[in-house]
């Protein structure tokens, strides 16, 4: 029996070692409005936006954030600059494809809880005529520059 109950301590102590280690390594990432309190100029959109879902993803935490807020922002809207291939997704011949992402970023606009900004470069690249963007969506010369400009001399933070 004190065999057995000596395992059981051992297995149950490795086992909170773990966890202990575990958690010491996850980053705590601040919510959108603990950021706001350290007086960030704004807010920037910070995804890998390869695909339209982790897009969608991004914008349903915007959405969350609204909702959890509610009119009291007292901020601009997030900016979500979206440059390289991800730019066809503001096009009007590719609505249909990506209607789900569009609709809500349309709306989230019309709410000025988000600013949707096109890389100009990468939709020229790319092949795309900039009058077929959707109306909502505004543009600017190199995403890369805009973002760098947002972080380093608006001082928004990331979102």
């Amino acid at each position: 029996m004190k065999k057995i109950f000596f395992l059981l301590l051992l297995s149950f102590s490795a086992l909170s070692f773990s966890v202990l280690s575990y958690s010491l390594e996850l980053e705590i990432v601040p919510t959108a409005a603990e950021v706001l309190e350290t007086e960030a100029a704004g807010l920037v959109a910070r995804v890998d936006f390869e695909q339209a879902d982790q897009l969608l993803g991004a914008l349903e935490r915007a959405e969350a954030y609204y909702q959890q807020e509610g009119l009291n922002l007292s901020h601009p809207p997030v900016a979500f600059v979206i440059f390289g291939p991800p730019v066809s997704i503001f096009f009007k011949e590719n609505y249909q494809k990506n209607q789900k992402v569009v609709d809500l970023a349309a709306k989230l606009t019309a709410l000025k809880v988000i600013d949707v900004k096109v890389c100009q470069f990468s939709y020229i690249k790319a092949g795309l005529d900039g009058e077929n963007l959707l109306p909502f969506v505004s543009t600017v010369p190199f995403g890369p520059d805009e973002l760098t400009r947002l972080i380093e001399d608006e001082e928004y933070s990331y979102f």
